[in-house]
This record gives C-alpha cells, sequence and structure tokens, in this order.
C-alpha cells in the first residue's frame, strides 16, 4: 500500500493505492468532530479497503494546514474539488466513487451524495439526518457565534441550532444526546435542516450504535430511512444497528463487513 500526503488545489490528505492497479474504484474517507486526515490514524479500515481495489482518500476538511481551524460553513465545493480529484488519478474508475464519514463526516457524506450524481455509494457511520450548526472555537457554544456546519456558494445552509442546558460535564465527557434530542424536538426547524437524502443517486448505508451517547444516531438513521421510504427511493437502503457507543463504531467488523458487501454491489470495475 503505498501513501501520498495531497495538497492540490487547496485539499488536505492522505492518498492510498495499491502499486500499478486498474480499473480501481474510488473512496473518500470523512473523519468527524476532531479534524484532519482522521481516517489516516485508523489504518486497519483503509489497509482493507486497499487490498479490496479500491484507492482510498482520507479526506480532512478543517484543522489542517491551508483549511479552516474550526468545522463552521466548510464549503461543499470543497469536497467536489477532491472528488474530481480522486477520479482523474490514474487507473481509478471514472464511474465508480463512494464516500464513507463518521458523525460530523457522515453529515458531510450524506449532503455530498445528495449533491453529486457521481456517488454510488454512501455509507455513514452514526448518521445525522440533519445540517447541524457549526462547532466554534468553544465547542458547542450556545448562542455565540452560532453559524452553519457547511456552506454553498458562498452561504451558510439551513441549520438546527443547539438548544441548551448543557453541563461542563456533559462537554467533557461528549455525553450530549440530550442535547440533540432537544433540538430535534423542534419538528420545524429540523425539517429545515433536514438533509435531502432522497437526491442521493446511488446506495445508502447507515451504521448506528443503540448506546450512543453523543448524539441519537438511531432516531436520526431511522428519519433517514422514512425519507427515503416515503420518496420512493430507488436504490438499495439499509439501516443497521449494532451494540456499543459512537467512539467504538468505527472499528466494529460486522459494520466493516456490511459496507463491503455495499460496495462490492455498488460500484463495478469495468469488465465486471
Amino acid at each position: 500500500m503505498i501513501k501520498t500526503a495531497i495538497g492540490h488545489d487547496g485539499l488536505a490528505g492522505d492518498f492510498f493505492r495499491q502499486a500499478g492497479g486498474q480499473n480501481q474504484r474510488a473512496v473518500i474517507l470523512l473523519g468527524g468532530s476532531e479534524g484532519g486526515a482522521a481516517w489516516s490514524r485508523v489504518r486497519t479500515p483503509v489497509r482493507l479497503l486497499v487490498e479490496r481495489g479500491f484507492v482510498v482518500l482520507s479526506l480532512a476538511y478543517f484543522k489542517a494546514p491551508g483549511l479552516p481551524g474550526t468545522l463552521q460553513e466548510i464549503p461543499l465545493e470543497y469536497f467536489k474539488r477532491a472528488s474530481d480529484w480522486l477520479l482523474a488519478q490514474p487507473g481509478v474508475e471514472p464511474g465508480a466513487l463512494a464516500v464513507i464519514g463518521a458523525s460530523k463526516g457522515s453529515e458531510a457524506a450524506l449532503l455530498i451524495a445528495s449533491r453529486d450524481p457521481r456517488v454510488r455509494a454512501v455509507a455513514a457511520f452514526s448518521p445525522s439526518s440533519v445540517v447541524w450548526q457549526g462547532i466554534p472555537a468553544q465547542r458547542f457554544a450556545l448562542g455565540r457565534d452560532v453559524r452553519s456546519s457547511w456552506s454553498e456558494d458562498g452561504q451558510g445552509l439551513p441549520f438546527l441550532a443547539y438548544q441548551g442546558p448543557f453541563s461542563k460535564l456533559d462537554l467533557l465527557t461528549l455525553r450530549l444526546a440530550g442535547l440533540h434530542e432537544r433540538s430535534l424536538a423542534d419538528a420545524g426547524a429540523a425539517a429545515a435542516a433536514a438533509i435531502p437524502v432522497e437526491r442521493i443517486k446511488g446506495s445508502v448505508l447507515l451504521l448506528s450504535a443503540r448506546n450512543d451517547r453523543l448524539w441519537p444516531a438511531v432516531d436520526m438513521g431511522e428519519e433517514i430511512m422514512r425519507r427515503l421510504e416515503a420518496s420512493d427511493f430507488p436504490h438499495p437502503h439499509k439501516h443497521v444497528i449494532f451494540g456499543g457507543g459512537h467512539g467504538t463504531l468505527v472499528m466494529n467488523r460486522d459494520a466493516w463487513r456490511a459496507i463491503f458487501a455495499s460496495l462490492e454491489a455498488s460500484l463495478q470495475p469495468a469488465g465486471r
């Protein structure tokens, strides 16, 4: 496996591939609120993807050189540039792109897939059904510097703001499910901030942990499934719920088995 740091066109991250590979399918990996090229630090999933004939871009979108320092109004155009770059690499199949995101990266992955028809498969660990407010330097500050997590055409996307209160202990231990649940209880605001998953042009796989204490991923995943069913979504879509918590899900072997099965079914290289 060859690893190459990238910095083309303002992008930041790591590119993983096999030497001399042909007809390789492409995967973009997006981490969460930890920032940086998070998946580069979780090498086993990357290695397994490369061994299965994928090229992998572990993409940073904030907290990396040349990128914003906070997760606020990150331009969705940045992710399109990353997809353009990845699909233009030698040996990569132009019609075989998947995006896998975890936590805040799941938010980004579903948004990207809803806007880019080249994405033929999306997998979301601890999924979000809505666009949340961004995370400023003073993390989860209520009522201060409240902006969207993402932007498009220079404008912040409609977002769901946090509804307090929460304790310092909640913040330190990232037990913020109650904060997110209170915010989602405003049905009108949640609907206005909903990610338009029904626009996705490929398969959707959601992976949730039953004991997620950061946010109610199971409930948000079920809301995504309801939206897909209501729209007669024509592509494969599935929500798989596991034991464990928010931070352990990405290393769940059964979760990755489900992802590999989804990718093999959704991304067919030339000649198959």
